[in-house]
């Protein structure tokens, strides 16, 4: 598959799977309360703590193989069910402990059938990382379209049922059932259940450093989200875990959808070219210009978005939100640093750089979490802009990029986030920040703010406005096209 297909298809079907899951958030935000996303978020943080045993990146290492073989499939499909083996025991032990221990009676009701979900997983394995690797994005959109959307349809079933913080536990485990019948129906022809280790060994030496990498990650977040919990109360862990929800989904479903398929088009072109520049320019670039407009424009509208989204007992989640989209505007700014550590064979750097980033991380959301939630996100962007120090001087030679390429990046798209964010800000200014400013309005600023953006893109002959262009042909193009081949 040609790369702009396949990014076609992974952010639209990305932007599809987030629009049927953020629909149903909002439905299960007016059935459950706060203090229900709260037991959630604490099961799902005690999840995130352990689930750096399966952060290996064990898909990654098949991705990025030069050669192949049966044997290496075999490798990576033993070591990943081992893992997940072991992530289904430990779950269920917390679960236990959480019963017994800490007379957590609804959090150790969540974390039990969350405990299935590693176990199911197993037999996706193989048929998802090749297809994957073989840049079958078009089935793989259309399979997490329909996983998300079954899921999403029990969560909100279970809950008008009455099955409070319940209905997301069996919700989750539900989309894994969907996730493996439907990998497997399309792509029997990878599965197989051979176990071997024979690579096992250097594949450890990968895996060991990808759970630094992303294992630091995820353990200091979960770390970070008890320890609010437990300082602030289950109802504040609620109001913060739906700020970051919707700032992780617009990160995941546009930035992940893009990045995936730049990893493997990268991981391409270095195995036959040895080269990585060019699509890491133009994807940066294009990634810049697409999400840092996004970022900030939701974080001058958080507080109408959220009282018309969710309703006003969320109103709370507002500026957290805000200061969680802005870490994430800055995270951008060094994004596609794991892609080029990888390719490059430097991930025991970015190891000890993860290793210091997740201890600042750690200590600036510890103190914002003795004041406020708030104070807490804030930290975020603390923890951001100490990333972008860390891992900035490194991407420019990473990337065989020419000095002052990035910088020039960045001056566009500040450029079109001031375009495409002003006419909200003025809105807001004007209105005095009410979240009870009129729709009409907004909708108003949104589509000027978007029209200015499309103007400087144009102007500034931006890569991201000629991909624009050539969708917007192809389209056009298409009913002529099929009335020719009807006739």
């Amino acid at each position: 598959m040609a790369l702009r297909n396949a990014l076609a298809w992974s952010v639209s079907g990305q932007f599809l799977s987030f629009a049927i899951s953020f629909s149903g958030s909002l439905v299960v935000a007016r059935l459950l309360t706060p203090y229900d996303m709260g037991v959630y978020a604490i099961a799902w943080a005690i999840i995130g703590v352990l689930n750096t045993l399966t952060a290996f990146g064990v898909g990654a290492y098949v991705v990025r193989a030069t050669e192949l073989t049966p044997t290496t499939l075999s490798s990576a499909f033993t070591l990943n069910a081992i893992l997940s083996l072991a992530m289904a025991t430990v779950i269920f032990a917390a679960s236990v402990v959480e019963r017994t221990q800490f007379a957590s009676l609804a959090v150790a009701q969540v974390l039990a059938p969350l405990a299935l979900g590693p176990v199911i997983g197993i037999l996706e394995f193989r048929p998802a990382v090749m297809l994957q690797r073989e840049m079958k994005f078009r089935v793989l959109s259309l399979i997490n379209i329909g996983r998300v959307s079954v899921a999403t349809l029990v969560v909100i079933g279970l809950a008008v049922a009455g099955f409070s913080y319940m209905s997301l536990a069996y919700s989750n485990l539900v989309s894994a059932v969907v996730g493996v019948v439907c990998v497997n129906l399309v792509a029997g022809r990878h599965a197989g259940f051979r176990l071997s280790l024979a690579e096992g060994r250097k594949m450890a030496m990968f895996g060991l450093r990808m759970m630094s990498i992303g294992g630091l990650n995820t353990l200091a977040a979960r770390v970070s989200e008890i320890m609010l919990g437990n300082l602030l109360g289950l109802a504040a862990l609620g109001l913060y875990s739906r700020a970051a929800n919707v700032s992780s989904q617009i990160f995941d479903n546009v930035y992940g959808a893009v990045t995936r398929v730049l990893f493997v088009r990268l991981s391409a072109d270095f195995r036959e070219r040895g080269v990585l520049r060019d699509v890491f320019l133009r994807g940066f670039e294009m990634i810049t210009a697409l999400i840092w407009p996004l970022l900030i424009g939701l974080a001058v509208l958080s507080r109408p978005a959220v009282y018309i989204l969710y309703g006003e007992r969320w109103i709370g989640a507002a500026l957290p939100l805000s200061l969680l989209l802005v870490a994430q505007f800055v995270v951008i700014s060094f994004g596609m640093n794991w892609e080029l550590f990888v390719l490059r064979d430097e991930t025991a750097k970015q190891v000890r750089f993860e290793a210091v980033r997740a201890v600042v991380g750690v200590l600036t959301f510890s103190i914002g979490c003795l004041f406020s939630i708030s104070a807490a996100a804030v930290g975020r962007i603390a923890e951001a802009i100490f990333g972008w120090a860390l891992y900035h001087p490194h991407m420019t030679r990473m990337a065989d990029a020419e000095p002052g390429e990035l910088t020039r990046i960045y001056g566009r798209g500040l450029a079109l986030t001031a375009a495409a964010a002003l006419p909200a800000l003025v809105l807001m200014i004007v209105t005095d920040w009410s979240y009870k400013t009129s729709p009409l309005s907004i909708a108003g600023a949104v589509l000027a703010g978007m029209l200015m953006w499309l103007a400087l893109l144009s102007r500034q002959d931006h890569p991201l406005f000629a991909e624009i262009r050539a969708i917007a042909r192809k389209i056009a193009f298409r009913p002529h096209g099929l009335a020719k081949n009807a006739s």
